[in-house]
């Protein structure tokens, strides 16, 4: 997740665990709209995983994000990281997320895979219960209300290939921006659909 007033219009589409460079992930790529498996047993305390967590921390801070999903980076993985006020950092592997109360509480939001868009009118739950591993598998449960609730739901929809802008039904049809993600959607879903395999 992005904080307000960054700009992640320039830079490539790409992150260092795949070709070397720091980059999330832009929403052309597909991998962004499909459900992540679960983190393996076996790569719990493994260097696997706590090079893909450091990677993914240099990444969020060096695009000055508030959280970062596996998938974002190029690992369909369900992990993702978050630090922000009233969050500490933490990562979350094979994360339960239990939304309390009604997704009425509407607010700003934008992504690292979206360059040049931002939302104010985001609708979320303003809590949320989450069920976690953390990276030596032991398990964790946290209670979380306000921007970490939002951030933690923002991320977690990431895990299930849903975007934030998903939920914004109010942007202006003319927005630029607004433009190129719904294109960009687009042709993502049209991929989706050409390498789905065929019944038979």
């Amino acid at each position: 997740m992005a904080e307000a007033g960054d700009d992640f219009s320039h830079g490539p589409g790409r992150v260092a665990i795949v070709t070397g460079s720091r980059a999330t992930l832009q929403i052309q790529e597909s991998i962004l709209r499909m459900v992540a498996k679960p983190v393996a047993d076996a790569l719990f305390g493994s260097a696997v995983l706590r090079s893909l967590v450091e990677e993914m921390w240099m990444c969020m801070i060096e695009a000055g994000g508030v959280g970062i999903a596996a998938p974002q980076v190029g690992i369909s993985w369900r992990l993702f990281i978050a630090s922000a006020r009233d969050l500490p950092s933490t990562v979350f592997i094979n994360p339960q997320v239990e939304l309390i109360g009604a997704a009425d509480v509407a607010g700003e939001e934008g992504c690292l895979s979206i360059p040049g868009w931002r939302s104010g009118k985001v609708p979320r739950h303003d809590k949320v219960a989450v069920r976690y591993r953390d990276m030596d598998g032991a398990a964790r449960t946290g209670v979380y209300e306000g921007i970490a609730a939002r951030i933690i739901q923002h991320e977690f929809d990431h895990l299930n290939g849903r975007l934030f802008i998903d939920l914004d039904d109010s942007p202006d049809p003319d927005n630029p921006p607004w433009r190129r993600a719904r294109m960009a959607m687009s042709e993502m879903e049209a991929r989706l659909r050409k390498d789905a395999p065929s019944a038979t």
